[in-house]
């Protein structure tokens, strides 16, 4: 149940969007209004209700008997190029939920993260300010964004499925970050589809157009190896269950490093080339890249036998550091 002040700042909130999906730009309350209150109604909305990414800001003119909000519009844009924005934000939306059109909740989440990794391209040139590359529009119309603009086209479309989710803010690498939770099957996990993008790799590179799930439902224990959360974010929930897990819904995750389960997931993946696992600590990582690569154990799998006794073929292969994630490209020669 919530708190007066917590109904005060939803009522603001709905306030507010009600107000700008009508194209207004102010909002004015005969009535006294905690500032404070105006401030949390903003940001609820600015995370919540991502299909409004027009507005980069606001100012607040009050006294003790009224209060009025102005909204500061997004490259000053007029009610009918809205109109039209929104027209093809709500086409693109149409495209990615037909993409997630799957039976299981898991599968659906999974979907929608490969769909904006395969169709949006992280802008390094507007990380800074209010551009369009920080809303979902940029992220599911223009195919461009930064990794706000991709936490917001997710949370976006994980409303239209009503699946619970959230926008959460914090320190990566020690730079500004966002990034997504979500609940499924009675369990909050992470999620980081800009994280999961290879933007920062060459098209050269084997591993290029290889769909990372390295943070898809992740728990606070793998999240916190390369990130702090801002103390602004609120009532941002524990996550510490793995039972969905990328890796440990489909059978890649291995509590140590053995050659037999290696051999295996190669002899199981022959046609595709390529394998992914994650190990449940970095010593059995290191372990697992020492004993296949420095050793060169790695073409003692049976794969490679032969009636001559030749073996050989080519190998590259990738590690994730912080979630003690290893992946192979492979050929037989």
């Amino acid at each position: 149940m919530l708190s007066k002040k917590e109904l005060e700042i939803q009522v603001l909130c709905e306030e507010f969007c009600k107000a700008l999906l009508q194209f207004q730009d102010t909002v004015i309350f005969h009535k006294k209004i905690d500032i404070k209150n105006i401030e949390a109604a903003v940001n609820l909305m600015e995370k919540n209700y991502p299909e409004i990414f027009w507005v980069t800001g606001y100012s607040v003119q009050y006294n003790s008997e009224a209060a009025e909000v102005s909204f500061k519009i997004l490259n000053h844009y007029k009610p009918d190029m809205l109109k039209k924005m929104i027209s093809a934000l709500n086409q693109k939306i149409k495209l990615a939920l037909q993409a997630a059109n799957k039976s299981t909740a898991y599968d659906k989440i999974l979907a929608v993260h490969d769909y904006l990794v395969n169709t949006t391209v992280y802008d390094r040139q507007h990380t800074s300010g209010k551009s369009l590359r920080h809303t979902a529009y940029g992220c599911l119309v223009e195919g461009k964004a930064v990794c706000e603009g991709y936490a917001k086209a997710f949370h976006l479309l994980m409303k239209h499925l009503k699946i619970e989710s959230g926008i959460c803010s914090g320190i990566a690498k020690r730079e500004s970050h966002a990034w997504n939770y979500v609940k499924i099957n009675q369990n909050y996990y992470w999620v980081d589809v800009t994280w999961d993008d290879p933007v920062y790799q060459k098209k050269t590179d084997a591993f290029a157009k290889w769909i990372s799930h390295n943070y898809f439902l992740i728990n606070d224990d793998m999240l916190f190896r390369s990130r702090k959360i801002d103390k602004t974010n609120d009532s941002v929930p524990a996550c510490k269950s793995v039972r969905d897990n990328y890796f440990v819904h489909n059978k890649l995750y291995f509590k140590d490093y053995k050659f037999s389960d290696i051999d295996k997931l190669l002899t199981a993946h022959l046609k595709d080339g390529k394998i992914e696992m994650m190990f449940e600590s970095r010593r059995d990582l290191q372990n697992a890249v020492k004993d296949l690569f420095e050793k060169k154990n790695f073409w003692n799998a049976k794969i490679f036998e032969t009636s001559d006794g030749r073996k050989g073929g080519s190998v590259n292969y990738q590690t994730e550091e912080d979630l003690y994630i290893l992946r192979i490209i492979f050929k037989i020669k």
